[in-house]
């Protein structure tokens, strides 16, 4: 008998074990991974509700403080209309505020004098330690923190707002506490020093005690420790929790309370917030390496089953054989047919297994696949279904496997398209539109149980035999409803403008090629109308951009309504729309369309509770007469609409082909303009100011002249409104701060003038909030006081916006400028409105002055400003006096000075220097006409 074979150790380990382990190791990294993503997840939520809880506590702190200030200032009030500070009405004045804030220690009524705090009265549980002390003995604090607090509240007293002083030590450091500061405003008190103030004295502890703990305590798996710093100076604790420690969940906000800055930092306590892996994560991890250990087991005992069934195979071979053996030669042959049929038995068993695992792995991916599988017979019946088909189309593979052919899946409207062409259904029919094996993805509607469709992308391929015979056809389905939507919102994101959906300006440049070539053909026109909205940045700073964008999206809206359907309207940017008139018939007139616009945006619109009204400027441009292409009709509409604003804006005006060179001129008088300060091509001209009766020089105004390189000059009327428009005023305006600074200081040194300058202000410069900057670093650089400087701002600047003027008037004052209102009687705005700014004098425009000889409903008029101008203690300079008349009249109305070609032309500041120097030498100090 021949010895058995015996397998290598390895060998027989590998095969009895190998597939097993595999299987378990693949599914148990695949449930490490679900498990650490879970646990990442968990954690992030813990931490996400850590720092909501926290940032309501923060929330209760600001407004417990919050509450306190108001009923302090309510107190402030109150105290205000009291005529003294008695101590018994002061009590019962202070009850409500200590009652409703158990938090505070005291409340009291001090005064600052002479580096002094008296206290005038008190209330609450530590005002009887000392009535005319600040502190007690039992609650004082150091001396420092003591004057640190004296300095605050007479610092409080001065600012006239309420205050608070740096956290001070009680009861002998244990606790921290600080002073709220509220000055009693009363009317017509001199004194700003001599103001009483009202102190509240808060335990920091109690006030978390008040604001945090009853909301904390609502849920104990919310606790947490904190930690309260004052954060406005140097950092300094005001409470901790002993058990406070910053961890990485800690969490830190800032209080405001009054001028000073908290921060709060918050950590939860050990006992809550855990970051450690819940029940849930624990519970897929152990389903996981469950499921993994019962696959690996079902292998196995296959695996074994199988080894079992060659081993029993092989013992009946090998006895068998030995039977043979033992019969000799004779039966030889029959030995070697049974060895063949071992070795065909053994073939057998192991496709028998190889089957069984190539079913199940088919089974698994089948199982585990993202897209829908559907195989069919060659008779379209349906054989396989995989849960990615069921979850798609809402069918159970038990109630279409064997019953049911593909067209459960299709529309009614390809059913019957493949019945009336004769093709086959379904799948079948798809292969055979294909014409090969594999059919090339295509998108298809489909249909769902419930009868709902919906896109999807299909590929099919044709199962075959070895004889080349259809044996089925096999379905890969996806739904591409995501994806469809996905490309379509990146369509509108690349054609639409995000705010008001209006079409953007590359859909407007396609639009128009497509317009102009129907209109070529048909010989129609096409007409764009450029819109700009006047003065739409105003909207901007004064309601905010929300509110602009509001006003865009209305503005959008009642365009759309003023044209045809089949007529565009996009919006290429900013306050700019541009409005395109398709096939338009000969005698179709655009301004129709102008009107319409004109008169909807005249109406006004609602934006944060008040009524706004804005005008726009519309230019308009026609195919072909004003360009063959889109790109010259809007660009020839813009040139109209600045045509439109400079006539006067809310109007229309069509192009003109004078237009383009204008623009062109305008774009490079623009481009030199910005080169002219770096090349030294701007001056100063200055014109005298002198006084009607004697004749003396009390000042002059200086005057901006551009000078090209070739000697000619560019009046400023027509450089000005240039450098106003794109911005170039304000660096323009500084350099002539500047400058006019230095030559008063060089006139003053060689001691030949001492009369201020006046300087005009733009717009542009008034709303630059670097103005006040500006004015100094010229004053400073050229080491001139601020009295030989006085700007003049328009009439209609002033008036504006009266809040802000006023404000920005007044910090010029204090810097110790002087103020004139120029052109004064074209912004129509009253004398008893002036009144409210601190102006110095009002310069009458030359139009009154003109025609004061002639007129004598203009010489009233300036006769009434002269005497009104007078009544409020303001000087006046009358502009513009050329004649002899002019002045006898402005001498009999005790006008105090003029300026105008009577007296000089403006000249330059060499000019002007000759001319101080020959005054001096002559020792004449009058200007007046001889």
């Amino acid at each position: 008998m021949p010895p058995r074979p015996t397998p290598h150790p390895v060998v027989d380990l590998f095969r009895r074990f190998g597939l097993a382990v595999s299987v378990f190791v693949f599914v148990a990294a695949l449930t490490l991974g679900n498990y650490h993503s879970t646990v990442e997840e968990q954690r992030t939520a813990t931490r996400t509700r850590f720092q909501l809880t926290a940032q309501q506590q923060v929330a209760h702190l600001q407004d417990r403080i919050t509450q306190i200030l108001g009923h302090g200032d309510a107190l402030q009030r109150q105290i205000a209309l009291q005529s003294g500070e008695d101590t018994s009405t002061f009590a019962h004045l202070a009850t409500p505020l200590l009652q409703l804030h158990p938090e505070v220690q005291r409340v009291g009524l001090v005064r600052a004098s002479n580096a002094t705090v008296s206290v005038l009265a008190s209330s609450g549980r530590a005002a009887d330690e000392g009535a005319s002390q600040l502190f007690g003995t039992r609650h004082a604090p150091d001396a420092a923190s003591q004057a640190l607090i004296e300095h605050s509240i007479a610092g409080a007293a001065l600012k006239g707002h309420p205050s608070c002083t740096p956290p001070f030590s009680q009861s002998e450091g244990k606790t921290q506490a600080v002073l709220l500061l509220i000055p009693v405003q009363r009317q017509g008190q001199l004194s700003r020093a001599q103001r009483p103030v009202i102190f509240i004295e808060i335990g920091v502890e109690s006030l978390i005690d008040r604001a945090l703990q009853p909301t904390a305590s609502q849920d104990a798996s919310m606790h947490f420790e904190i930690e309260l710093l004052d954060a406005t100076d140097e950092p300094r604790r005001l409470f901790a929790n002993p058990d406070f420690a910053i961890g990485e969940m800690s969490y830190a906000d800032v209080i405001n309370v009054t001028d000073r800055r908290w921060l709060l930092i918050a950590t939860p306590a050990s006992h809550s917030y855990s970051l450690k892996p819940g029940q849930d994560a624990g519970g897929r991890l152990f389903a996981g390496l469950a499921v993994g250990a019962l696959a690996a087991f079902v292998l196995y005992v296959l695996q074994t089953r199988a080894d079992a069934i060659r081993y029993q195979v092989r013992e009946k071979t090998l006895a068998l054989a030995d039977a043979n053996e033992a019969l000799g030669q004779y039966v030889q042959a029959l030995a070697e047919t049974n060895r063949l049929l071992e070795t065909e038995v053994e073939k057998h068993a192991k496709a028998e297994v190889l089957l069984r695992e190539t079913t199940s792995l088919q089974r698994a991916i089948l199982d585990c696949a993202e897209y829908a599988i559907v195989y069919t017979d060659s008779a379209g019946v349906i054989r396989v279904l995989n849960p990615a088909a069921e979850r798609l189309f809402g069918h159970s593979a038990g109630d279409l496997i064997g019953n049911e052919t593909p067209l459960v899946f299709h529309t009614a409207e390809d059913i019957a398209r493949w019945t009336l062409a004769h093709k086959a259904n379904g799948f079948a029919a798809l292969a055979e539109e294909a014409g090969s094996s594999y059919l090339e993805p295509r998108e298809i509607t489909l249909r769902r149980r419930d009868g709902s469709t919906f896109p999807a992308n299909i590929a099919i391929s044709v199962v075959r035999d070895s004889q080349r015979q259809i044996r089925g056809y096999l379905g890969i389905i996806a739904d591409i409803t995501q994806r469809q939507a996905a490309e379509r919102r990146i369509r509108h994101l690349a054609h639409y403008d995000n705010l008001t959906s209006l079409p953007n300006r590359t859909l407007l440049n396609q639009h128009l090629v497509e317009a102009i070539n129907i209109a070529r053909e048909r010989h129609r026109s096409v007409a764009v109308l450029f819109t700009d909205l006047d003065r739409f940045k105003y909207v901007n700073d004064t309601l905010g951009h929300q509110a602009g964008d509001q006003l865009l999206l209305s503005v959008a809206q009642r365009l759309r309504a003023c044209v045809r359907d089949g007529d565009m309207v996009a919006r290429t940017g900013g306050d700019e729309f541009v409005v395109v008139l398709d096939d338009l018939q000969e005698g179709s007139m655009p301004e129709d369309v102008a009107e319409r616009i004109l008169a909807s945006l005249a109406r006004p619109f609602d934006l944060c509770s008040q009524q706004v009204t804005v005008t726009p400027s519309i230019g308009i441009a026609i195919y072909p007469s004003d360009g063959n292409d889109g790109q010259a009709l809007i660009k020839n509409a813009d040139a109209a609409m600045y045509l439109a604003k400079e006539r006067g804006r809310n109007n229309f005006q069509f192009f003109d082909h004078g237009l383009s060179a204008r623009y062109s001129e305008r774009l490079e008088l623009e481009n030199r303009l910005r080169h002219a300060l770096d090349e030294q091509q701007l001056e100063l001209f200055y014109q005298p100011q002198v006084d009607t009766l004697s004749g003396e020089l009390i000042g002059m105004e200086a005057l901006i002249r551009w000078r090209q390189p070739d000697g000619s000059m560019i009046p400023p009327d027509k450089f000005i409104p240039i450098a106003e428009e794109c911005g170039l005023i304000v660096p323009i305006g500084a350099w002539v701060l500047q400058e006019a600074c230095r030559q008063v200081q060089a006139w003053l040194r060689e001691g030949i003038c001492r009369v201020p300058v006046g300087v005009n202000l733009s717009a542009r410069q008034f709303d630059d909030a670097g103005l006040l900057d500006t004015i100094k670093s010229a004053l400073a650089d050229a080491s001139l006081a601020p009295a030989y400087l006085d700007l003049e701002l328009t009439e209609s600047l002033v008036m504006r916006n009266p809040e802000r003027t006023r404000s920005v008037l007044a910090e010029c004052k204090k810097i110790g400028l002087q103020l004139s209102v120029d052109d004064f009687g074209t912004g129509y705005s009253s004398l008893a409105n002036l009144k409210r700014f601190p102006i110095d004098r009002l310069k009458i425009d030359r139009s009154f002055i003109k025609d004061i000889v002639t007129e004598p409903d203009d010489a009233a008029i300036a006769q009434t400003i002269v005497a009104m101008a007078h009544t409020l203690r303001l000087e006046v300079i009358a502009e513009g006096v050329e004649t002899e008349a002019q002045l006898a009249l402005l001498r009999r109305w005790r006008c105090d000075a003029y300026q105008g070609y009577l007296c000089s032309r403006p000249i330059s500041a060499k000019d002007m220097t000759a001319l101080l120097r020959g005054l001096r030498a002559s020792r004449m100090v009058s200007l007046a006409p001889m």
